[in-house]
């Protein structure tokens, strides 16, 4: 790859970074208008819940596999969390990495966790994105431009994350 190609990409993906920001910090954060306390959608999205903590596919994946566990509790910021809450958020993450080894036949992952909307945390509730990702995947680069595309880009049909969804609950039930 050539250096002013490079150089090119990593500008769109930092004025790419910049847009959204901007556009997705929202106006208030609370419950109200938090899309983790939705049934709505945690019943559409859903393949992990116990007593503190829930597993989601998300609905705009950067690659397939792309969770997010939450604690059960509406809590905005990491801090916030119990030593309960963070230890189980900590197992179901392991649990989530075995279901998407068997499901997508992935080896590692990149875990994500936004703080506050100055660094572009768009819902106001504690989630750590999972990221699986295989031997030979994208260069950082290429992956750090998908995750910003990832944001603009239509949401996943219902009949594909419903798919995604079932083999994710069988996969981390056995």
């Amino acid at each position: 790859m050539s250096k002013i190609f490079k150089r090119l990409l990593i500008g769109i993906v930092l004025l790419m970074g910049i847009v959204f920001i901007i556009k997705s910090t929202p106006s208030s954060l609370n419950r109200d208008n938090c899309a983790f306390c939705s049934s709505q959608i945690l019943d559409y999205q859903k393949f992990y819940e116990d007593d503190l903590v829930i597993a989601l596919y998300t609905h705009k994946p950067v690659l397939p596999g792309h969770s997010l566990v939450i604690p059960k509790r509406h809590v905005e910021r990491f801090e916030y969390l119990s030593a309960a809450e963070i230890l189980r958020i900590g197992q179901v993450i392991k649990k989530v990495n075995v279901a998407a080894e068997k499901v997508f036949g992935t080896s590692s992952y990149l875990l994500l966790q936004k703080n506050g909307v100055e660094v572009g945390q768009t819902v106001p509730h504690v989630h750590f994105h999972y990221m699986p990702r295989k031997a030979g995947d994208d260069s950082s680069l290429k992956f750090l431009l998908k995750m910003y595309i990832a944001n603009f880009s239509s949401p996943i049909d219902v009949k594909e994350m419903h798919e995604i969804v079932e083999k994710m609950k069988l996969a981390i039930e056995k």
